[in-house]
């Protein structure tokens, strides 16, 4: 097979799969190649899969020129479809990029809050999981301690303080500037990142999403990823 055959060959596997992504049965319903680059997962390959689409057509429709092949496509574009196809079959999991559980600066409700506070500073996390007894009961963060001051007042907070006195403000849906997600283990990295990239007018911030065991609140924590982990 020579170059431009395997070339042809790898942009009709490429297309067959997005075929299959978009459950596209009529082909001449319009390119599949076109839908992806307009989608967020593929706008990152729109200009070279631009290319390959016009190499693709010249091959196809104008190949040859007095008997001869006009173009011949290099073995680095034919690679190119080949890890775009293999990225849609087999899409990177978010928790290849998540600060996995082990890793993961954690607290219990009898912890000194001050004591934590100089660890999340040191170790550089924003947001610790309140685990007790094996539970996942809640996220502690510098927002709550600014919730607390604003609801209680400044003079209540002492170097006493336990992460336990917090803990009506603990529940991920109690955090009042920040939201946090949770999904199962089989979640693309995709799919974090457009939650992270989703502008939502007066929402609060997504702060964090956690990969849990079952997908839910009351899973095991597998890892957590922040905006860092996946933007950029």
């Amino acid at each position: 097979m020579g170059r431009a055959e395997e070339f042809l060959d790898s942009y009709r596997l490429l297309e067959e799969e997005l075929c299959k992504k978009y459950s596209i049965e009529d082909k001449t319903a319009g390119s599949p190649i076109v839908r992806y680059i307009n989608d967020k997962e593929g706008r990152e390959y729109k200009d070279r899969l631009n290319l390959c689409r016009e190499i693709r057509n010249l091959l196809s429709h104008h190949s040859e020129f007095a008997g001869e092949r006009i173009l011949e496509p290099s073995n680095a574009m034919t690679e190119f479809l080949k890890s775009v196809t293999e990225h849609i079959k087999q899409p990177p999991l978010a928790v290849q990029y998540a600060t996995l559980y082990n890793e993961i600066l954690k607290t219990g409700s009898s912890q000194k809050a001050k004591t934590v506070m100089r660890r999340m500073q040191r170790q550089g996390f924003s947001h610790v999981p309140v685990i007790d007894n094996g539970e996942f009961t809640g996220i502690f963060s510098v927002g709550t301690v600014f919730s607390y001051a604003l609801n209680m007042g400044m003079s209540d907070i002492n170097d006493n303080m336990t992460i336990g006195d917090f803990a009506e403000l603990l529940p991920p849906d109690k955090h009042e500037t920040e939201r946090f997600m949770f999904m199962p283990e089989d979640t693309t990295l995709f799919t974090v990142r457009s939650e992270f990239n989703k502008k939502i007018k007066k929402s609060k911030r997504l702060a964090a999403i956690f990969i849990m065991s079952n997908g839910s609140y009351d899973g095991r924590i597998v890892g957590m990823l922040t905006p860092w982990d996946v933007i950029g």
